[in-house]
């Protein structure tokens, strides 16, 4: 007899796990994740013939075993308090795909807002859990569906302006973990998210599906930050899809620093006139890490605004990916989207694949792109070591402060510190002068 294949495993998997998942005694929600399953079964994973994935492969997951169902998880104190923000910030953390409320802190929420795990949030969960599409391109995101075991519920009422950060903490496992996240503010709320996705301290390979839905009403505010450093034998694929309303304004910055391979994609309409989205990423490979932002920005409506900045550092054998795709259609007149990519390589073997995509269909626009490949700069490198500086001190000064634009993206205080921590520690492990 044939070994079982790797959807049939995941089909096993699924009905071990279905009656422990959120919804699982609701007939809406149960036929939702069924019919999720079978579009995966039909398409399965996304391969290169699909554009949007030429360059990132998940044929290695077929190798992997599914997990069994989720168990209910924690973090020991110390893992906890360094992977976590030092500032006053409402947290939720999940280990191995579920809440872990000992951990999380969320006393004090002002009136009006409504945050915590999906998996007690009711009347939302239909809705988080909505369709994606039927193709390949949307398999994963249906995948998730079927499995999800929690994620993030934040609701946020028109007017009200929330003044300390959401922070989502996820400790991954060796198995697969799918979170789904559903973010919806009202007329002129603001909010300031961070996602943060961490291994936890295991050296066995792991699969993280994450699929994130944000809602922006007429001049809602976001500051979206999302941090990515999971382990080298992880697997890390994320959706995010974004509607940005009539005045309302996006801000988002993503790092990513591990795994075999992470690929987030992330995907943004404009709803309304005068909107703005400001999307920056900062890629760190090393190793032979495997990491890929592609990005969708529609801009269906006049008047609205768009700025992509990309960083990389690729040393060793590590492969970057970066696909920006802008489309305008022909009534988004006065549309401004902009987009950069700048790569250093630092090793003969690094790799980056780029590729920026402008689809223009109106006339009245102003739309550029650019990028740019190279190694540090040999100059400033002399210059720093003719002034007493050790080379591998300086090289690491300079990939510092190239990444330190991505950074600065981030509100000044306890937030920007957080994240130049996470980064300053991908460049303190250098060696021998290697990044």
């Amino acid at each position: 007899m044939s070994a079982p294949s790797f959807i049939d495993r995941l089909s096993d998997a699924h009905r071990a796990a279905a009656a422990t998942l959120p919804g699982a005694s609701l007939p809406e929600v149960s036929a939702r994740r069924q019919a999720a399953l079978e579009t995966f079964r039909r398409h399965g994973l996304p391969t290169a013939r699909l554009e949007n994935w030429k360059f990132t492969s998940l044929t290695g997951l077929e190798r992997q075993v599914p997990p069994q169902p989720a168990n209910e998880g924690s973090i020991d104190a110390a893992r906890l308090n360094a992977a976590a923000m030092k500032a006053d910030a409402f947290r939720l953390v999940f280990v191995n795909g579920r809440f872990d409320a000992a951990a999380s802190k969320l006393a004090g929420l002002p009136r009006g807002v409504r945050l915590l795990p999906l998996s007690q949030s009711g009347p939302e969960l239909p809705a988080a859990l909505a369709s994606a599409g039927d193709d390949r391109a949307a398999a994963l995101a249906e995948l998730n569906a079927a499995f999800a075991s929690d994620g993030l519920l934040l609701q946020v009422d028109d007017g009200v302006v929330l003044d300390r950060p959401v922070e989502l903490l996820a400790f991954g496992a060796p198995a697969l973990v799918n979170l789904r996240h559903l973010v919806r503010l009202g007329r002129k709320a603001e909010a300031v998210l961070v996602e943060n996705y961490r291994d936890a301290g295991l050296a066995e390979a792991g699969w993280s599906n994450i699929v994130a839905g944000v809602e922006l009403a007429e001049g809602a505010k976001l500051t979206h930050i999302r941090l990515q450093g999971e382990s080298a034998v992880t697997y890390h694929a994320a959706l995010g899809r974004v509607s940005v309303g009539v005045n309302a304004r996006y801000a988002h910055v993503s790092v990513q620093s591990g795994g075999k391979i992470a690929r987030h994609e992330l995907q943004v309409e404009f709803a309304g006139r005068n909107a703005e989205v400001d999307i920056q990423g900062l890629v760190l490979a090393r190793g032979t890490a495997h990491i890929d932002h592609t990005l969708h920005l529609h801009h269906a409506l006049p008047d609205c605004r768009s700025n992509q900045l990309f960083k990389h550092v690729v040393d060793d054998q590590g492969h970057a990916v970066f696909q920006g795709g802008i489309r305008v259609a022909p009534h988004a007149q006065k549309t401004d989207a902009q987009q950069l990519s700048r790569t250093l390589l630092l090793a003969d073997r690094a790799q980056i694949d780029t590729k920026p995509e402008l689809e223009i269909l109106a006339d009245d626009v102003k739309c550029s792109h650019g990028a740019s490949i190279g190694d540090v700069d040999a100059q400033q490198l002399f210059y720093m070591q003719a002034r007493g500086i050790p080379a591998a001190e300086a090289r690491r000064l300079l990939l510092s402060g190239f990444a330190y634009e991505i950074v600065s993206a981030v509100p000044e205080g306890a937030l920007r510190d957080h994240v130049e921590a996470f980064v300053e520690a991908w460049l303190a492990q250098e060696k021998d002068g290697q990044a």
